[in-house]
């Protein structure tokens, strides 16, 4: 009966590693499609110009062109073409092919959701990256619906974020099921672009794998992630989220569509199977970086934390949100998803001041505003580059002037909005000099202040300690 059972094992290892080998064989023969997008030469102040996006796309354009795929490229997309080449790329894998998409480029999170930003994105507060940019959310959707057989997505869209504040950035986590998912650094993190004419330094590592003999999807990944981590001194680690269950992929197929069976002899030992005495707890948060506290341990939480079979106080939390406080019994491996609810905030409006308008030359009323309208002499213009007339000032001086102004009986002056200010471009207010104009607006990503240029209309970020002219306002009548 031994000899029986063992003959019967070994044909059906036989049998595996013979069916294994055909589907290897089979995917020579496999439609695969892959998008590439590079994009470097962004058109918005806000949204840095980058050294090597392009060559990235142009080496993985290489390589995939040599592995069966049919490629679908472009340099430099606006939102429009992306929208397009997305469109014949989903398209393209509906039919059945292997789909396989890369980007290259400048990509943000907002509330926990992923956009790739074409370079046409006009984007100067962070509330426009949803009209001027793509949802990565949306693509993977699309991607998903496709029903074929295998997905795969790599976003070296992590380079920086200049919305962010205190130098964060990146992306953050996906959870699309059956989508092979990876990003060029961690979740939230930055990822180095490189020095200009070269390749980024995961896309570097990448193509080294990916050329490597009969190396599977997810040890292609691997192997990046851990040549990254090491050449970077342990700065940048690429992330993989693998939602795919079942599915073999080559980049390099194995040589001859074929791999070497070998059957290991039984041992004349007996091993038993211990239990294991530690489990991991991982703990997913919307948003992604709220923080996470096991309140009733002393050793921090971070993500797949070994702890033992036992009952763990968890409280999470995030500034503008609701903290969650719960308890679990931890008796195997866990991953928790917990979505914190937004604080709500009321905001009282601020009292109306008296009305207590006279007629005055020195004021002008429009649209609501009431403008000082004092007539610049001769004098005070040619007087410009001295500032010796209070009305040229830097930024911080600019708003001190207009609180201690006190014109045509009213004390509640202030320094208008780039906003107010462009309006008053617009309508032509007769005694304003063809120069710029202080605005109180401050730039979301760096210690900047707005101010507008009265000759063109034009709004330019500059340095607080310049020097440029004021023209004070307050709520009109």
């Amino acid at each position: 009966m031994l000899k029986l059972f063992i003959l019967i094992m070994l044909l059906t290892v036989s049998l595996f590693a013979n069916d294994r080998a055909l589907q290897r064989i089979s995917m020579q023969k496999e439609s695969r499609v892959a998008l590439i997008i590079g994009n470097n030469n962004y058109k918005s102040r806000s949204l840095s110009k980058l050294n090597n996006p392009i060559n990235d796309a142009r080496a993985i354009k290489k390589i995939l062109s040599t592995r069966n795929f049919e490629i679908i490229y472009q340099e430099d997309a606006t939102r429009k073409i992306m929208r397009k080449k997305l469109r014949l790329f989903y398209k393209k894998i509906r039919n059945g092919a292997v789909g396989f998409l890369y980007f290259s480029g400048h990509g943000l999170e907002l509330d926990g959701e992923n956009f790739l930003i074409p370079i046409d994105a006009t984007i100067e507060e962070k509330d426009d990256v949803e009209d001027d940019s793509i949802s990565v959310d949306s693509i993977l959707k699309k991607m998903q619906k496709a029903g074929n057989r295998l997905n795969i997505a790599v976003l070296d869209a992590c380079r920086n974020d200049p919305f962010s504040k205190g130098g964060s950035g990146g992306l953050a986590k996906v959870e699309t099921e059956g989508i092979f998912v990876a990003y060029a650094t961690s979740a939230g993190k930055v990822a180095s672009d490189g020095r200009r004419g070269t390749n980024g330094l995961f896309t570097k590592h990448l193509i080294k794998y990916m050329k490597q003999d009969g190396l599977g999807l997810y040890d292609v990944f691997k192997k990046t992630r851990a040549g990254v981590f090491i050449e970077s001194g342990k700065s940048q680690r690429p992330a993989i989220y693998d939602q795919v269950i079942g599915e073999e992929f080559f980049f390099t197929l194995p040589k001859n569509g074929t791999v070497t069976s070998v059957v290991a002899k039984p041992s004349k030992y007996s091993f038993k199977t211990k239990a294991p005495t530690h489990f991991s707890l991982t703990i997913n948060t919307t948003p992604y970086n709220a923080k996470v506290y096991i309140t009733n341990i002393k050793p921090k939480y971070y993500d797949g934390i070994k702890l033992k079979k036992g009952t763990y106080n968890i409280k999470v939390k995030r500034a503008g949100y609701l903290t969650k406080e719960g308890t679990i019994e931890l008796t195997r491996s866990e991953s928790i998803n917990i979505v914190l609810e937004k604080e709500k905030v009321v905001y009282k409006a601020k009292p109306k001041p008296q009305k207590r308008y006279s007629s005055s030359k020195d004021v002008t009323v429009i649209d609501g505003l009431m403008w000082q309208d004092e007539k610049y002499t001769e004098a005070e213009e040619q007087a410009y580059w001295h500032y010796t007339y209070g009305k040229v000032q830097d930024w911080k001086g600019a708003i001190n002037y207009c609180q201690k102004l006190t014109l045509a009986g009213y004390s509640d002056w202030r320094l208008p909005n780039k906003e107010a200010l462009k309006k008053l471009y617009k309508k032509k207010l007769k005694n304003l000099v063809s120069s710029v104009y202080w605005s109180s607006s401050v730039v979301s990503w760096s210690e900047d202040a707005w101010n507008v240029y009265f000759s063109d209309g034009g709004m330019y970020n500059v340095t607080k300690s310049n020097y440029y002219y004021v023209r004070c306002v307050r709520e009109g009548q």
